[in-house]
């Protein structure tokens, strides 16, 4: 089961054996049984909990139960995490997180247990926008499918350089990367749905299918084919 909200994505469930590979997403396992993590050279250990930056090479072993947060790599709590980031996967161990993994979680644990990782972790949460202009251009970029720079900074009432910095300052991430979730969302809403990738691709704003895949691709290191088809997916806002 996957759970999308906002620039986040939690799984919960058994993990297959992976591959070294790479992708934007900081990702935040909790294996409670343990799990061996791999780094991009020849770096092993095995741990119940760890913190992998974003674009750091690693795979890991098989888990019969865990769960797998990814965060945007613009969001603000990834950027934390990644401040200060090394390459060994020694670094990336968290011991002792108490956080426990329900088997089928709900939507309401869900929640809990992504605000339960971030608290684990000491991250930071994504800031709520308060400069009135954040929250109109907040509703503009949500209700419209084409995004006019120019209709945009008319909407907030800011110049094109003040527009980005607040954003960015009160929404967390920058516009880019709003916009590309605001489409991920979007497309796996219409899987939900049981719209087909290349349907799915089209209602989102994508190119096409291609575009979707490697944007997909790019943010969490799978195949749209193999992370929007392959399990079921629920939207929590």
């Amino acid at each position: 089961m996957i759970f999308a909200s906002g620039t986040r994505l939690l799984y919960v469930g058994s993990l297959v054996a992976t591959k070294r590979h790479a992708h934007h997403a900081t990702q935040i396992l909790i294996a409670p049984a343990g799990m061996d993590i791999e780094d991009g050279g020849n770096g092993r250990v095995r741990t119940c909990a760890a913190v992998i930056p974003p674009r750091m090479r690693h795979g890991h072993s098989a888990c019969g139960h865990a769960a797998l947060l990814l965060l945007d790599g613009d969001d603000i709590a990834s950027r934390e995490l990644s401040r200060n980031a090394e390459r060994q996967c020694e670094t990336w161990v968290r011991d002792h997180l108490d956080v426990s993994v329900p088997h089928d979680p709900t939507p309401e644990e869900a929640r809990a247990l992504i605000a339960a990782i971030l608290t684990a972790i000491h991250a930071r949460q994504p800031p709520e926008p308060r400069h009135p202009a954040a929250r109109r251009m907040c509703a503009y970029l949500d209700a419209s499918d084409h995004v006019d720079l120019a209709s945009l900074s008319h909407e907030a009432g800011l110049s094109p350089r003040q527009m980005r910095h607040t954003f960015a300052r009160d929404v967390g991430l920058p516009m880019r990367a709003y916009l590309r979730w605001k489409r991920l969302r979007r497309a796996i809403a219409a899987v939900e749905q049981g719209a087909s990738l290349s349907a799915a691709a089209a209602v989102a704003g994508f190119a096409d299918s291609a575009h979707l895949s490697r944007v997909f691709r790019e943010q969490f290191g799978m195949s749209p084919s193999q992370g929007l088809t392959s399990v079921t997916w629920r939207t929590l806002d």
